[in-house]
This record gives structure tokens, sequence and C-alpha cells, in this order.
């Protein structure tokens, strides 16, 4: 085995070292922020109470099976206990393009609410039909997402893509190219 350059094999190595320590950053940070960014979840019922520790803008999501289509026609309000201020919120076509989809179901982001300050809050569900089981439906107040996560993912595209080439460059350093 020849070796066409040691400094260049050396360089590329590095690269791909910490190209490779990158991206198990940038995933773990995926992960850690995922699991962080749920405010307040509970069962998809008529009336509920949550109680918001931080003033920050919030996301109402829902969290339904994958394939049910019932939450469309629900109309949510958001009373902030204190003022009594009313946020009405209802499923948007473009709003819900932020969706995430897992196996059995998905999360649809209904509306955001402008900045929250701490307190108690009362989710009402408005439309919820008699006949319709929801048990495996939730309600979610979550910090926006969607921004943090393109570029986590834009971050983990570059990882990949420069792990990638460093690889390449690397095997191209130590392998012979077959002459045909």
């Amino acid at each position: 085995m020849e070796i066409k350059s040691l400094p260049l094999l050396l360089v590329t190595g590095l690269s791909g070292l910490i190209f490779l320590s990158l991206l198990v950053r940038v995933i773990a940070a995926l992960l850690r922020s995922n699991r962080k960014q749920f405010v307040a979840t509970g069962p998809l019922i008529i009336e509920q109470e949550f109680e918001l520790g931080e003033a920050s803008p919030l996301l109402l999501m829902v969290e339904v099976p994958r394939f049910g289509s019932d939450f469309r026609q629900l109309q949510f309000e958001v009373i902030e206990k204190a003022s009594g201020q009313v946020t009405r919120l209802s499923y948007d076509f473009l709003c819900a393009q932020g969706a995430v989809y897992g196996v059995t179901t998905m999360r649809v982001p209904i509306g955001r609410l402008p900045f929250v300050q701490p307190g108690r809050y009362l989710v009402r569900v408005l439309g919820l039909q008699p006949e319709t089981d929801y048990s495996s439906s939730r309600i979610m107040l979550s910090r926006p997402y969607l921004s943090r996560m393109v570029l986590q993912i834009i971050g983990i595209v570059f990882c990949a893509i420069g792990l990638l080439l460093s690889v390449l460059l690397c095997l191209w350093q130590v392998l012979p190219l077959q002459q045909g």
C-alpha cells in the first residue's frame, strides 16, 4: 500500500474526525432540544388548565393519530386566568405545513400564542364530537421549533457531507485507482 501524500492524508483524517464529532454534537443537540420543546401537554378534552412557568411565545399543537383528520373542525380558546384575555385558534392549512410526523401519530401546529406570561391558562376545545374517541390525542403547548429544526438539519447535512468527503479523500490517498 502506497500513500500518495502523507500531509494530505493527515489533514483529511483530522478533518474527518472533526466533522464526525460535529455531526454527533449537532444530532445530540437536536434530540435534546426536541425533548425540551414541550412546555405543557394534556389529553384532548373539552376544558383543562395549564400552569406555565416562563414567559415566551408558544405554539398550540395537537397530537393525533397519523391518519386522523377529526382535529380540523376543532376550535381552541386559550384563556389567561389572571387577565381573562382570550386567544381563539383553529386549524389553518398553511400553519399545519409544519406538522411533525411519527410512525403512528402526527403533531399538527394549530396556531401561535403571542408572548405568553407565566401563570394559569385555561384551554377550551370547541367542536369535540361525543361519539368520537379522542383518547389517543393530546394538546401540547410547545416552544416554536421550525426555524431551530431547519438550522439543525442543515448543520447535520453539512457535517455529513464534510465527513463523507473527508473519508473519500482519505481513501483516495491510500487506495490505488484502477486503470482500465
